[in-house]
C-alpha cells in the first residue's frame, strides 16, 4: 500500500507564518509589560521624588541617591549640604566648610590601611557619613565625629 504524498499548500504556509507572528507578538507583549513596565514605573518614581525635592529647594542643582538602611537623596547649594528622605522631607544639613573629606581619607588610610579610595557623601543609619571605598573595603565614617558607622570587606571579584 502506497502512501499519498501531500502537496505543498501555500495556504498552510500562510497560516503557519501567521501563527508564528501571533506567538512572537505575545512574547514581545509579555516582555514589555512584565519586564519593562515595572522598571519604567521605578524610574518614574525616582524622577518624581527628585523633582519634588528640587522644586522645594531650588538652589540645589543636582541630587545624589544613596541606599543603605533606607533611601536618601542628598545635594548641595553654595553654602550647605542637605539630606532628604524619599518624601522630600529635610533630614539634616551641614555647612560645606565643615565637611572635611581629607580628614576622612586620612583615617581610612591610616586606621584601615585603605589605599586608592573613592569618597562620597551619603547617609548611614541615623547620620550623614563619608562613604569611602576601594576594591577591597567599604567604610562609612560619621561626618561629624569620623567614627566608624559601617565597615565591610567586599566579596572578591566585585566592586
Amino acid at each position: 500500500m502506497e502512501h499519498e504524498r501531500k502537496r505543498f499548500s501555500f495556504r498552510q504556509l500562510l497560516v503557519t507564518l501567521g501563527l508564528l507572528c501571533v506567538l512572537l507578538a505575545l512574547i514581545w507583549l509579555e516582555i514589555s509589560v512584565f519586564i519593562s513596565g515595572p522598571a519604567i514605573h521605578y524610574d518614574d518614581k525616582i524622577a518624581a521624588q527628585k523633582d519634588t525635592i528640587l522644586k522645594q529647594h531650588q538652589t540645589i542643582k543636582q541630587l545624589d541617591r544613596h541606599v543603605f538602611a533606607y533611601v536618601i537623596y542628598s545635594g548641595a547649594n553654595q553654602e550647605n549640604y542637605y539630606w532628604f528622605n524619599e518624601s522630600g522631607e529635610l533630614l539634616t544639613w551641614r555647612a560645606l566648610n565643615k565637611i572635611d573629606q581629607e580628614r576622612a581619607l586620612n583615617i581610612a588610610k591610616n586606621s584601615y590601611q585603605m589605599e586608592e579610595c573613592q569618597i562620597a557623601i551619603g547617609y548611614g543609619y541615623e547620620n550623614p557619613v563619608y562613604r569611602i571605598e576601594n576594591n577591597e573595603f567599604e567604610l562609612y565614617l560619621d561626618i561629624d565625629s569620623c567614627k566608624q558607622v559601617f565597615f565591610r570587606k567586599k566579596v572578591e571579584g566585585t566592586k
